[in-house]
């Protein structure tokens, strides 16, 4: 049946003017030119029909219909009506009931109903607009098929693409090859994935990037709902901050409400960026959000842990004021710095180009710093202040209820332990050591030789050495 189909003679219906050209082989028909074969009715100002062939070649204002359904316009056409392919050329326009698809160079397979065009061709529809330098149109499926140089205007994206899929019907845009998806805020770079131009709805699973404000953002699946503002990444998720040198990382992630939240979870990691050494933080969630004047803030919370080579701590969260520097740590925190253990109700660390200048230990502030198993310099006081440089520590102001338990030596020998009171007191050290106190109002203590100090008497209240929490390696703080 196909077969008989396909060699059915194209059949003349009108022409006002018949003209046969032996010498040529052809008849030429002139004027409201109209002919049909199978389910094709044809239309032109004027025709050359080819006696030893099922062969016409059409001139002016050509008009194809197939199945009073699709329609088919141009300048000139050929035909041939064993194989039922048209190629139709100048001003060429399809159209069915769901597109319009316009170029200058169109190939139509009317057997299989398939539309191809190229050096160039745009489709439209209800809903969207697309570009491309050549393409392939499955009449029967409603899918579109762009090659090269592909364009696609939808309400709420723009997309540059290599190769896509465009269904008519479902607005569904099928992305086979690298593309580029433009928004009023954010850009998409996928390879493989789809969108829905109905709901704005994208899921993508190739080499993904997100762009958005000062954030690069990559994921092995970025799912996209543009309605409710919302972006999922999913698995080896890394987002730069471009401007503050912060990386951050894990295998699940959103970012909400037009870019004023994200979140990771999953191995989250959080990566400050030095140029001698960085900061890597962990907590089970870390979020950017807004504070009231529009900056961004960081958080790390619940179980937080973090390392470099020369600082190491934990908390229950860390929150960083991107806009002023400062990283806050809260509940119970304990940081380990130049061979100190520091601790406090609160405690602020001070950075410039992601590297610790200050410590703040605000309430119930200690440091200690172990000299072997049994000594300890230990420092307490309402409030510190640790200063770092070159990474490391080197003044500790205390301010109120200084107290201070230490063991100075001569020549690397220790001499005693000095135990002193004093309000206000300025630690120096060296090489991790205790260089130099000094006592800004009178000091109550005293320097006793070893061999007269008791046990009990070495330690001040509430001293605690947790050098068992201390993170030795970036892989141990996703350690619990």
């Amino acid at each position: 049946m196909a077969g008989a189909q396909k060699k059915a003679v194209i059949k003349i219906q009108h022409a006002d003017f018949y003209k046969p050209e032996p010498a040529l082989k052809r008849n030429k028909l002139i004027g409201n030119v109209k002919l049909t074969q199978n389910n094709m009715v044809m239309s032109c100002d004027s025709l050359y029909q080819y006696s030893d062939s099922n062969y016409v070649e059409a001139f002016g204002h050509v008009h194809a219909i197939q199945n009073d359904s699709l329609h088919l316009w141009g300048d000139y056409m050929i035909y041939d009506g064993n194989s039922q392919l048209a190629k139709v050329r100048k001003h060429v326009v399809m159209q069915d009931p769901t597109i319009t698809l316009t170029t200058d160079f169109l190939d139509y397979d009317a057997q299989d109903r398939i539309g191809y065009y190229f050096n160039s061709g745009m489709l439209k529809d209800s809903i969207n607009t697309l570009i491309s330098d050549m393409g392939y149109y499955y009449t029967t499926t409603h899918d579109m098929f762009f090659k090269d140089s592909v364009k696609v205007y939808t309400p709420d994206y723009t997309m540059h693409s290599d190769t896509l899929i465009y269904n008519t019907d479902s607005k569904i845009i099928r992305i086979t090859g690298p593309t580029t998806i433009y928004g009023d805020n954010r850009t998409l770079y996928s390879e493989n994935g789809w969108y829905n131009t109905l709901s704005s709805h994208a899921e993508l699973y190739k080499n993904n990037v997100l762009t958005y404000n000062e954030y690069i953002a990559y994921a092995d699946t970025l799912v996209v709902d543009s309605l409710t503002s919302t972006a999922i990444m999913k698995n080896n998720i890394h987002m730069y901050d471009t401007v503050n040198n912060i990386i951050v990382g894990g295998h699940y992630g959103e970012v909400l409400k037009n870019n004023d939240y994200a979140f990771i979870t999953d191995r989250a990691l959080l990566t400050l960026v030095g140029k001698q050494d960085s900061l890597f933080v962990h907590g089970d969630t870390l979020s950017v959000s807004k504070d009231s004047a529009g900056n961004n803030v960081m958080k790390a919370y619940y179980d937080t842990r973090f390392f470099s080579r020369d600082l190491q701590g934990l908390c229950d969260s860390m929150v960083f004021p991107v806009v002023d520097s400062t990283i806050h740590l809260v509940g119970t925190p304990i940081v380990w710095a130049s061979g100190n253990q520091m601790t406090a109700t609160q405690i602020e660390m001070l950075m410039a180009n992601n590297v610790i200048k200050e410590f703040h230990l605000n309430e119930k502030a200690m440091i200690i710093n172990r000299i072997d198993s049994t000594k300890y310099n230990q420092i307490k006081g309402r409030d510190m202040v640790g200063h770092m440089q070159n990474n490391e520590l080197y003044l500790v102001d205390v301010n109120g209820n200084g107290e201070t338990l230490y063991y100075p030596d001569d020549k690397g020998v220790i001499i005693g332990m000095n135990k002193a009171i004093s309000s206000y007191i300025k630690i120096y050290l060296a090489n991790r050591k205790v260089k130099d106190i000094v006592f800004l109002q009178k000091p109550e203590g005293n320097l006793n030789p070893l061999f007269l100090v008791n046990p009990e008497e070495m330690r001040l209240r509430d001293f605690q050495w947790h050098i068992e929490k201390q993170p030795q390696t970036k892989e141990e703080i996703f350690l619990k």
